[in-house]
């Protein structure tokens, strides 16, 4: 008959074992927009963990959905929000070293139109999906519709129900080309650049210090600008 203290010792072996098999393969979300910028953004944080022997696996959802999943553990963390979502989803943990920089831009149907920054919105009415937390937080006040997709709220200026669309640039541009949008047109400057951050869920937080250490190395090395170059991901500038 086993002993009991044996049983202990052997659950707990494989429970540490389970742990380390685990932490060898990662889950990251990001919200449903598949488009160079998030492409490029997956592959930096793909090879700072590959240099951690980590094997990094992505899945979309939903921008509100995805932070919910990450921020209960049923994802391991986020491939890229802005800083202090934490505020918000305090089990999310920021890595604190920018990795991109997203240009959230208007949309709309008369390219004369003048933008600069947020407030310049205001006259307009405005649709941007729902979970898009720096549109929320800066349109608050304004005449907006929070939509479930990017899509619908292109397809909303496209039909004249709404003034402007925001999204980040790259994902409005593929917006605009892949449904043949030509009434919707790009409006420049962007209305702010944010820099955005990995997140990583905190059952995960001894791989915080790691993970930190290599993004840094990376960037001082140059690594992130060759990736972004790679995918063809360039600033508009300010």
């Amino acid at each position: 008959m086993t002993s009991r203290p044996l049983i202990v010792v052997l659950v707990v072996l494989f429970s540490v074992i389970s742990a380390r098999a685990e932490s060898n393969e990662l889950t990251f979300v990001f919200p449903q927009e598949k488009n160079a910028f998030h492409d490029a953004a997956a592959e930096i944080i793909r090879r700072a963990y590959a240099a951690l022997d980590i094997t990094v696996i992505y899945k979309t959802y939903p921008a509100e959905r995805a932070l919910q999943m990450s921020n209960k553990g049923h994802s391991d963390g986020e491939l890229v929000r802005i800083e202090g979502i934490e505020a918000r989803y305090p089990n999310l943990i920021r890595i604190p070293v920018s990795h991109v920089t997203a240009e959230q831009l208007a949309f709309g149907r008369d390219s004369s139109q003048k933008i600069d920054g947020w407030t310049s919105l205001m006259p307009y009415s405005l649709a941007f999906h729902r979970g898009y937390k720096v549109a929320e937080r800066n349109t608050e006040g304004m005449d907006r519709y929070l939509t479930g997709t990017d899509v619908n709220a292109f397809k909303m200026v496209e039909n004249g129900r709404k003034d402007i669309a925001i999204a980040n640039r790259f994902s409005g541009a593929k917006i605009i080309k892949d449904h043949n949008l030509n009434n919707v047109k790009m409006l420049t400057p962007p209305v702010q650049r944010d820099p955005l951050y990995h997140y990583l869920h905190s059952k995960h937080s001894g791989l915080v210090g790691d993970i930190t250490c290599v993004q840094t190395k990376m960037k001082a090395e140059g690594k992130f600008s060759e990736i972004l170059e790679e995918f063809g991901v360039r600033s508009l500038g300010q």
